[in-house]
């Protein structure tokens, strides 16, 4: 009788510290995301890339951010889940570009943020944003034949890689119109991108 409670107690015990170990686990990786999302906010702030929220007064709000089209959002959004098949999580912070803070209703692409294990350390990209438009860029003039000024893409799912929609301007679109639309997949680490597009009627 002793040996099946002391072994109902073990099991028990076992079981409150597997569920202990799993919520510091969670709370250590919502602490790590919530400290990195606040640097990239100043990273982001101090490179120009963005200014503040974007503000009624277009005039005050370029004032203050003259070389930024876009402001931080309210929220910035994220993903854990294994992208380069180590058995550990990687991080994804991401948020829409939206309409520019500067009066225009140019939109932009969604920014991004890797932060990706790498043995018994954590390395960071930051330059998602371009290295997507540009690969987009390049696949669509190997397609056309046509040269594109500006693509612009915004993300649909994180997982393994990243999928998104996309939009490519060539010389003669006007601003306001692409010429060219369609999905696309990107590998972050086999940089690796299929392009699935078509012309905008």
């Amino acid at each position: 009788m002793k040996s099946n409670f002391l072994l109902l107690f073990l099991m028990v015990l076992v079981f409150y510290c597997h569920r202990l170990t799993d919520q510091n686990a969670a709370n250590d990786i919502n602490q790590f995301v919530k400290n990195e999302t606040e640097k990239w906010k100043k990273e982001l702030l101090i490179s120009g890339k963005v200014g503040g929220p974007c503000d009624e007064d277009y005039e005050k709000w370029n004032e203050k951010y003259p070389e930024s089209y876009y402001g931080l959002p309210d929220t910035i959004q994220f993903k854990t889940v294994d992208m380069n098949g180590d058995g550990k999580n990687d991080i994804m912070l991401y948020f829409e570009a939206g309409e520019s803070c500067t009066g225009g209703h140019e939109e932009g692409s969604d920014f991004l943020k890797l932060i990706y294990s790498s043995g018994n350390e954590y390395l960071q990209n930051s330059d998602l944003r371009e290295t997507i438009e540009k690969e987009i860029r390049y696949l669509s003039d190997r397609q056309t034949g046509l040269f594109s000024r500006r693509a612009i893409f915004s993300i649909t799912n994180i997982n393994k890689q990243i999928t998104g929609t996309f939009q490519v301007w060539i010389d003669d679109d006007p601003d306001c119109c692409a010429g060219y639309e369609g999905t696309f997949e990107y590998n972050l680490f086999t940089l690796k991108m299929e392009l699935n597009k078509h012309k905008v009627q």
